[in-house]
Protein backbone atom coordinates (compact mmCIF):
# COMPACT_ATOMS: atom_id res chain seq x y z
CA UNK A 1 0.00 0.00 0.00
CA UNK A 2 1.31 3.37 -0.91
CA UNK A 3 0.71 6.30 1.30
CA UNK A 4 1.68 10.00 -0.72
CA UNK A 5 2.35 12.79 1.12
CA UNK A 6 2.66 16.19 -1.40
CA UNK A 7 4.99 18.91 -0.61
CA UNK A 8 6.39 21.99 -2.44
CA UNK A 9 8.64 24.75 -1.07
CA UNK A 10 7.30 26.69 1.77
CA UNK A 11 5.56 24.11 3.01
CA UNK A 12 4.60 23.87 6.57
CA UNK A 13 6.63 21.51 9.27
CA UNK A 14 4.01 20.46 11.41
CA UNK A 15 1.84 19.54 8.21
CA UNK A 16 4.21 17.22 6.85
CA UNK A 17 6.07 15.69 9.33
CA UNK A 18 3.32 15.11 11.57
CA UNK A 19 1.26 13.11 8.77
CA UNK A 20 4.88 11.42 7.64
CA UNK A 21 5.49 9.98 10.94
CA UNK A 22 1.77 8.99 11.44
CA UNK A 23 1.67 7.18 8.36
CA UNK A 24 4.98 5.46 9.72
CA UNK A 25 3.96 4.26 12.94
CA UNK A 26 1.33 1.97 10.91
CA UNK A 27 1.57 -1.48 11.38
CA UNK A 28 0.20 -3.55 8.96
CA UNK A 29 -0.13 -7.36 9.33
CA UNK A 30 1.05 -9.70 7.15
CA UNK A 31 -1.77 -11.21 5.43
CA UNK A 32 -4.56 -7.98 5.74
CA UNK A 33 -4.87 -8.32 1.89
CA UNK A 34 -1.52 -6.40 1.93
CA UNK A 35 1.04 -8.37 2.59
CA UNK A 36 2.05 -6.15 5.40
CA UNK A 37 3.51 -3.77 2.90
CA UNK A 38 2.79 -0.20 3.87
CA UNK A 39 4.86 2.16 1.86
CA UNK A 40 4.91 6.68 3.03
CA UNK A 41 6.64 8.53 0.64
CA UNK A 42 7.14 12.60 0.03
CA UNK A 43 6.27 13.53 -3.47
CA UNK A 44 7.27 16.96 -5.57
CA UNK A 45 7.91 18.35 -8.53
CA UNK A 46 11.51 19.26 -7.27
CA UNK A 47 14.17 17.20 -5.45
CA UNK A 48 14.42 19.23 -2.51
CA UNK A 49 12.12 21.36 -0.72
CA UNK A 50 12.61 23.63 1.85
CA UNK A 51 9.80 24.38 4.47
CA UNK A 52 8.80 28.14 5.58
CA UNK A 53 11.10 27.54 8.51
CA UNK A 54 13.92 26.84 7.04
CA UNK A 55 14.09 23.09 7.11
CA UNK A 56 15.39 21.37 4.05
CA UNK A 57 14.52 17.58 2.87
CA UNK A 58 14.78 15.42 -0.41
CA UNK A 59 11.77 14.57 -1.87
CA UNK A 60 11.28 10.43 -2.29
CA UNK A 61 9.77 10.66 -5.74
CA UNK A 62 8.49 12.42 -8.56
CA UNK A 63 4.50 13.77 -8.27
CA UNK A 64 3.50 11.31 -11.05
CA UNK A 65 3.59 8.33 -8.52
CA UNK A 66 1.14 9.70 -6.56
CA UNK A 67 -1.79 8.25 -8.97
CA UNK A 68 -0.86 4.91 -7.99
CA UNK A 69 -1.18 5.72 -4.50
CA UNK A 70 -3.65 4.26 -2.30
CA UNK A 71 -3.71 7.71 -0.54
CA UNK A 72 -2.97 10.49 -0.90
CA UNK A 73 -2.51 13.78 1.85
CA UNK A 74 -1.49 17.22 0.77
CA UNK A 75 0.48 19.19 2.86
CA UNK A 76 -0.32 23.36 3.36
CA UNK A 77 2.07 26.10 3.41
CA UNK A 78 2.64 29.59 1.57
CA UNK A 79 3.92 27.97 -1.26
CA UNK A 80 0.43 26.13 -1.91
CA UNK A 81 -0.68 29.34 -3.87
CA UNK A 82 2.36 29.16 -6.36
CA UNK A 83 1.81 25.15 -7.11
CA UNK A 84 -1.89 26.04 -7.29
CA UNK A 85 -0.79 28.45 -10.43
CA UNK A 86 1.26 26.29 -11.54
CA UNK A 87 -0.03 24.45 -14.02
CA UNK A 88 2.41 21.50 -14.72
CA UNK A 89 2.39 20.83 -10.68
CA UNK A 90 -1.35 20.95 -11.10
CA UNK A 91 -1.14 18.41 -14.04
CA UNK A 92 0.84 16.17 -12.52
CA UNK A 93 -1.35 15.12 -9.72
CA UNK A 94 -3.67 12.77 -10.93
CA UNK A 95 -5.52 11.98 -8.22
CA UNK A 96 -9.00 9.70 -8.36
CA UNK A 97 -11.55 9.87 -5.69
CA UNK A 98 -12.79 6.41 -6.91
CA UNK A 99 -9.89 4.49 -5.58
CA UNK A 100 -7.99 6.98 -3.93
CA UNK A 101 -8.40 8.35 -0.30
CA UNK A 102 -7.46 11.72 -0.39
CA UNK A 103 -6.73 14.56 2.47
CA UNK A 104 -5.72 18.32 2.43
CA UNK A 105 -4.90 19.70 5.57
CA UNK A 106 -5.34 24.15 6.01
CA UNK A 107 -4.25 25.15 2.48
CA UNK A 108 -3.59 21.77 0.71
CA UNK A 109 -7.67 22.19 0.21
CA UNK A 110 -6.97 24.73 -1.56
CA UNK A 111 -5.06 22.49 -4.29
CA UNK A 112 -7.58 19.89 -3.86
CA UNK A 113 -10.27 22.67 -4.81
CA UNK A 114 -8.14 23.42 -7.64
CA UNK A 115 -8.27 19.77 -9.07
CA UNK A 116 -11.56 19.33 -9.09
CA UNK A 117 -12.22 17.24 -6.08
CA UNK A 118 -14.28 19.41 -4.17
CA UNK A 119 -16.36 20.25 -6.63
CA UNK A 120 -20.13 20.82 -5.27
CA UNK A 121 -18.78 19.89 -1.78
CA UNK A 122 -18.29 21.53 1.32
CA UNK A 123 -14.73 21.49 2.98
CA UNK A 124 -12.67 23.01 5.95
CA UNK A 125 -9.60 24.73 6.19
CA UNK A 126 -7.13 27.12 8.21
CA UNK A 127 -9.69 30.23 9.11
CA UNK A 128 -7.41 32.80 7.47
CA UNK A 129 -7.63 30.70 4.16
CA UNK A 130 -11.58 30.00 3.68
CA UNK A 131 -12.02 33.03 1.40
CA UNK A 132 -9.70 31.61 -0.43
CA UNK A 133 -11.38 28.81 -0.87
CA UNK A 134 -14.98 29.94 -0.92
CA UNK A 135 -13.68 32.73 -3.80
CA UNK A 136 -13.12 28.95 -5.72
CA UNK A 137 -16.79 28.16 -5.30
CA UNK A 138 -16.54 25.41 -2.10
CA UNK A 139 -18.83 25.93 0.94
CA UNK A 140 -16.79 25.73 3.85
CA UNK A 141 -17.20 24.23 7.49
CA UNK A 142 -15.96 25.40 10.58
CA UNK A 143 -14.87 22.04 11.56
CA UNK A 144 -11.70 20.29 12.15
CA UNK A 145 -12.29 17.58 9.76
CA UNK A 146 -14.70 17.71 6.66
CA UNK A 147 -15.65 13.89 4.86
CA UNK A 148 -17.52 13.73 1.12
CA UNK A 149 -16.48 9.50 0.43
CA UNK A 150 -13.18 9.60 0.04
CA UNK A 151 -12.08 12.85 0.17
CA UNK A 152 -11.54 14.70 3.69
CA UNK A 153 -10.33 18.09 4.54
CA UNK A 154 -8.88 19.29 7.57
CA UNK A 155 -8.59 22.84 9.00
CA UNK A 156 -5.65 23.59 11.69
CA UNK A 157 -2.48 22.00 11.94
CA UNK A 158 -3.19 19.65 14.71
CA UNK A 159 -6.45 18.64 12.88
CA UNK A 160 -3.50 16.49 10.89
CA UNK A 161 -4.24 13.94 13.76
CA UNK A 162 -7.78 13.17 12.56
CA UNK A 163 -7.53 13.39 8.50
CA UNK A 164 -4.48 10.72 9.08
CA UNK A 165 -6.96 8.61 11.45
CA UNK A 166 -9.46 9.11 9.26
CA UNK A 167 -6.97 8.05 6.06
CA UNK A 168 -5.71 5.15 8.15
CA UNK A 169 -9.42 4.14 9.19
CA UNK A 170 -10.58 4.13 4.91
CA UNK A 171 -7.80 2.17 3.95
CA UNK A 172 -7.63 -0.65 6.78
CA UNK A 173 -9.85 -0.45 9.88
CA UNK A 174 -10.36 1.72 13.04
CA UNK A 175 -8.46 -0.10 15.38
CA UNK A 176 -4.95 0.49 13.45
CA UNK A 177 -6.51 4.33 13.25
CA UNK A 178 -6.77 4.21 16.74
CA UNK A 179 -3.83 2.05 18.10
CA UNK A 180 -1.46 5.06 15.99
CA UNK A 181 -3.81 7.86 17.20
CA UNK A 182 -3.15 6.90 21.06
CA UNK A 183 0.44 7.45 20.47
CA UNK A 184 -0.26 10.88 19.81
CA UNK A 185 -2.64 11.68 22.48
CA UNK A 186 -3.35 9.18 24.78
CA UNK A 187 -6.93 10.86 25.65
CA UNK A 188 -8.12 9.99 22.22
Amino acid sequence: MLIAVIAYDGFTDVDLFLPFDFFHRVKVPYGAGYGGAWTVRILSDQPRLTSYSGVSIEAHGALAEAAAADAVFVVSGDGSRAKLADPEFMAALRLDASRQVIGGIDSGALILAGLGLLDGLSATTYPPVMPELEAMGVRTEMRALVVHGNVATAGGCLASLDLCAWMVTRLLDPAAAARVRSSFDPNS
